[in-house]
């Protein structure tokens, strides 16, 4: 296994009246080299967090990450930084993540300098590959970050992101900041690069057809947990959680995936609050099977076939 997080929990603290928020609650899952784990959910689903855990940025309040056989979870921030080299996050928005005070060659060289990957004679060298390997021309680098353009933004993120090497890349919400006419670009350069240089990734969006686009297998998030996990065949074509129906019902082109008998009505209501959340299932307020013990037990992964994972006790019945 290439990335193993295991029952990772993490809980933030309200200073203004001490309750404690449980952005993931038991997240386990486990990723193999050159695969591409999409993790889709609405916003306040933990998504974010669980790429902040993952690479390093925040550490787990309970539980474990794991990186090619290496505690992520239990490293102080000096031990760190040779796993960080491997594990790179490109943020959802490309001009807050870029310093607007360094030029696009400045803030790529930084990462070759800092981890010591190439002699200082090579860095200049260096930097108009890596320009080149995501699309963009030598002469951009002396541009700072409002002189380009979003989608040439986001380029340099990953040419950034791609100078220490990783083999890892966590891709948080990497489009959504984009034009349309933009995001299929990006998304096509993400691919050409997974299969140009062997990266695994770890995609996180909130639409799901962005994730069905890129992904190998699909984790379905609801307030820090986990609800369905497989395939993306069997995410999207038989899908099993109505949390799961009702994102793919949500999808404007729906109709062309699955059965559309099965997909339930766009969701209503609205997401409980995680520092005031529901007894039992934390979806039964909104979900179209609920029965009496949805409010009271907290249901948890089951195979409901091979690989195909669902936190549902009214599935398969």
């Amino acid at each position: 296994m290439t990335l193993n997080i295991e029952n990772v929990e993490k809980q933030y603290k309200i200073l203004a009246t001490g309750t404690l928020i449980n952005a993931l609650n038991g997240v386990s899952i486990s990723l193999e080299d050159g695969q591409t784990l999409g993790i889709v959910g609405e916003s306040g689903c933990g998504k974010s967090t669980l790429a902040r855990v993952v690479s390093g940025l925040e550490k787990a309040t309970v539980g474990k990450v794991a990186w090619q056989g290496g505690q992520i979870s239990d490293k102080s921030k000096n031990h760190l930084r040779p796993i960080r080299s491997r594990v790179q996050l490109v943020f959802q928005d490309p001009y807050s993540s870029l310093d607007p005070r360094q030029q696009v060659g400045a803030a790529i060289s930084e990462v070759l300098t800092v981890h010591k990957l190439v002699p200082r004679n090579r860095v200049e060298a260096r930097v108009v590959e890596l320009l080149s390997i995501v699309g963009l021309t030598p002469d951009l680098q002396n541009r700072y970050p409002h002189q380009l353009s979003g989608g040439q933004r986001q380029r340099v993120s990953v040419a950034r992101a791609l100078a220490s090497e990783p083999d890892l890349l966590i891709l948080d919400e990497p489009v959504s900041a984009l034009d349309v006419s933009v995001r299929a670009e990006v998304m096509n350069l993400l691919i050409d690069l997974r299969a140009k240089f062997g990266l695994t990734y770890i995609f996180i969006s909130h639409d799901l057809a962005m994730v069905r686009y890129i992904s190998d297998v699909i984790a379905v998030m609801y307030l820090g947990k986990i609800v369905e996990f497989g395939s993306w065949d069997q995410i999207i074509e038989r899908p099993m959680h109505p949390y799961t129906r009702a994102l793919i019902a949500a999808m404007p082109d729906h109709s062309i995936i699955g059965n559309p008998e099965t997909l339930a009505k766009t969701l209503q209501g609205e997401v409980p609050d995680p520092a005031h959340l529901p007894t039992g299932c934390a979806f039964h307020a909104r979900c179209p099977i609920a029965v009496p013990v949805c409010t009271t037990r907290v249901p948890v992964l089951i195979e409901i076939t091979p690989k195909h994972y669902v936190a549902c006790p009214e599935v398969g019945k």
